[in-house]
């Protein structure tokens, strides 16, 4: 069945989103502040911390787990281990989910359930002591956990060294998309510090060149890619500053381009995958909204631009506007707020609540995974009549 080699791609890991290349190209920055603040932890086991920031696609979590398998292999050399734990708090959203997954790095048969955090917290306490050995730990997407609350959590870990017996202290790399002080208490700040932020800007086109050049040459056999087609995927992906894009762009033309007796990847196969790139935003999710709905989802997307997240302010503002286009009557806020909040829901885009400086709490909007300006099209045809569905004829509120 699957006897037939590909005869365009050679390595077929390398184009996984879980993959972490040898070398990150045009990273280098973020990794030497990262070896500067986690120094005290390499040669002493001291906890360290830093948290990194950035949009989709920027390199955070390949940036902190290339560094932490080099760290590790790096203090094994020097005999003084260290163990490593990577967490995806999207995907464990919970205080529990979180510490379950930080036992089962040592017993992968832990039980799912009959356990509070307390008591699992306790086991992995017993379980780091028992081994002598310093934890470095990656909480991936962490302001998802934070915007539940769980911040007793991450005041736990920070204080974790100073129950530990020996060495075995808990440092942490924190990512997040967002800013995440506003979500911390005065007393995690006061361990984790302010200082430790690294950021990761977005990716230039010549960046994404790089990137996605690199990645071809892992991942495709030479002699069967145009050069164009890299380029392309450059200039498409340079919009958005996306890696994760630029490499998702490389996978899927390469898997249209097999379908070709050719057994050519080339520019034709780039626009192909580029109009076949699959979203959480799908297309019956969009149709599924009312017609008020659509145009507070549009009126976001305009709003975006190349912002990583805006206030639900701006948002409102440009809802006003977007009305009146389509001549509807903007609704109150409150009715606003409840197609925010619904939208949230249905992951059609994500809400976080942050404290500001001057005080008080601002709501922030952002988009999940799919650019302003591809949503932004595909609601304007929906509202200009192209998409007419029955939701539409109904006020919904």
């Amino acid at each position: 069945m699957f006897e037939k080699a590909s005869v365009i791609v050679r390595n077929a890991e390398s184009l996984s989103f879980d993959y972490v290349p040898q070398t990150l190209v045009h990273r280098e920055e973020q990794r030497t502040r990262l070896e500067t603040y986690f120094r005290p932890l390499a040669e002493s086991g001291r906890p360290c911390y830093a948290y990194l920031t950035g949009s989709v696609g920027t390199g955070k979590t390949a940036t902190a787990k290339r560094f932490s398998e080099d760290m590790a292999a790096y203090c094994f050399e020097a005999g003084r281990p260290i163990e490593t734990i990577s967490v995806n708090c999207r995907s464990r959203n919970t205080e529990a989910g979180v510490i379950l997954e930080l036992v089962r790095n040592y017993d992968k048969g832990f039980p799912e359930r009959g356990f509070s955090p307390d008591e699992m917290m306790r086991s992995f306490r017993a379980h780091v002591e028992k081994g002598a050995r310093p934890v470095l730990l990656i909480l991936d997407e962490v302001d998802i956990l934070l915007k539940k609350s769980n911040i007793d959590l991450i005041y736990q870990l920070t204080r974790f060294s100073e129950d530990a017996r020996g060495k075995a202290g808990v440092s942490l790399i924190l990512i997040s998309q967002y800013p995440i002080y506003g979500l911390l208490d005065e007393a995690s700040l006061s361990t984790f510090g302010r200082g430790n932020a690294i950021t990761f800007n977005k990716y230039t086109r010549d960046e994404l060149f790089s990137i996605t050049e690199a990645r071809a040459e892992e991942a495709l056999i030479e002699g069967r890619y145009a050069a164009d087609a890299v380029d392309l995927i450059a200039d498409v992906s340079s919009e958005y500053g996306d890696a994760r894009f630029a490499i998702e762009l490389l996978r899927d033309a390469a898997s249209i381009a097999e379908g070709h007796t050719e057994g050519y990847l080339d520019t034709e196969d780039v626009r192909e995958a580029k109009a076949n790139i699959n979203s959480v935003v799908t297309e019956s999710k969009l149709l599924g909204l009312d017609i008020n709905r659509k145009i507070a989802l549009l009126a976001i997307a305009r709003a975006m631009k190349n912002n990583l997240y805006i206030t639900i302010t701006a948002a409102e503002k440009t809802y006003g506007v977007v009305s009146e286009e389509y001549g509807r009557t903007p609704r109150k806020y409150t009715q606003f707020w409840t197609y925010i909040q619904d939208m949230d829901r249905q992951n059609l885009l994500e809400t976080v609540v942050r404290n500001e400086k001057e005080g008080g709490r601002v709501t922030y909007i952002s988009l999940p995974d799919i650019p302003s300006k591809v949503l932004a099209k595909k609601l304007e045809v929906m509202l200009e009549g192209k998409e007419f569905i029955a939701s539409d004829v109904t006020e919904l509120d």
